[in-house]
C-alpha cells in the first residue's frame, strides 16, 4: 500500500471492509481503536476475494489521520498479469511521512511557500532541503512499485533536488 507514497509503513493502520476492522494483530489489539471494535488479522484478506466494482477503506498512521478509499477497478487476467501494481495517472507530490495529515500537509505547503515564515528553514530541512507540491513523476511512482516487495531496495525519502543554477556575479 505504501510503494506510491514515501511512508515507510511503521505507523498503526488498518482496512476497514464490510463494517469488519483489519489490522497487524501482533501490534494492533482491539483496544487500540475508539470504539472497542474486534481488529482481524489482515493476513487473512486478499485483493482475489474482491469483486470488481467493490472498495474499502484504508487508514493509516492513527495520529496523522490519513483515510484512503480503495477500489477495484479491474484484475488482469492470468496471461496479462503484472508482476506488481501500476499506476495509471497521478497529480501532485506525494505528502511527507508524519506531515500531519491533511491539515498538516496544508500548514506544510504555506510554510514552505512563505520564506518570511519563521518555520520555513527548519521546515525545509526536515523534508530533505527542496519540496515541490506539484512535482509527480508517473515512472518513478511505478519504480517503486515494482521493488516495493524487494528487500534490499533503497526507498527515496524525498523528491529529486532541483538542478543547480550557475549564480551570475
Amino acid at each position: 500500500m505504501h510503494a506510491p507514497t514515501p511512508w515507510w509503513d511503521y505507523h498503526l493502520h488498518e482496512f476497514q471492509i464490510g463494517g469488519l476492522r483489519f489490522g497487524d494483530i501482533d501490534f494492533l489489539t482491539d483496544g487500540d481503536v475508539e470504539d472497542g471494535s474486534r481488529v482481524f488479522d489482515f493476513r487473512e484478506v486478499h485483493l482475489r476475494d474482491f469483486i470488481v466494482g467493490s472498495s474499502f477503506k484504508y487508514l493509516y498512521d492513527f495520529g496523522d489521520g490519513w483515510r484512503h478509499t480503495i477500489i477495484i477497478e479491474a484484475f488482469a487476467t492470468e496471461d496479462t498479469k503484472p508482476k506488481s501494481g501500476r499506476c495509471l495517472d497521478g497529480a501532485r507530490a506525494r505528502p511527507p511521512e508524519d506531515v500531519g495529515g491533511s491539515s498538516g500537509y496544508d500548514r506544510f505547503l504555506e510554510i514552505i511557500a512563505d520564506q518570511s515564515d519563521p518555520e520555513h528553514e527548519e521546515t525545509l530541512l526536515w523534508c530533505g532541503g527542496y519540496f515541490d507540491p506539484e512535482w509527480f513523476d508517473l515512472e518513478l511512482v511505478n519504480k517503486d512499485m515494482r521493488s516495493a516487495l524487494r528487500a534490499n531496495v533503497k526507498r527515496r525519502l524525498h523528491q529529486p533536488k532541483p538542478p543547480k543554477l550557475k549564480v551570475l556575479r
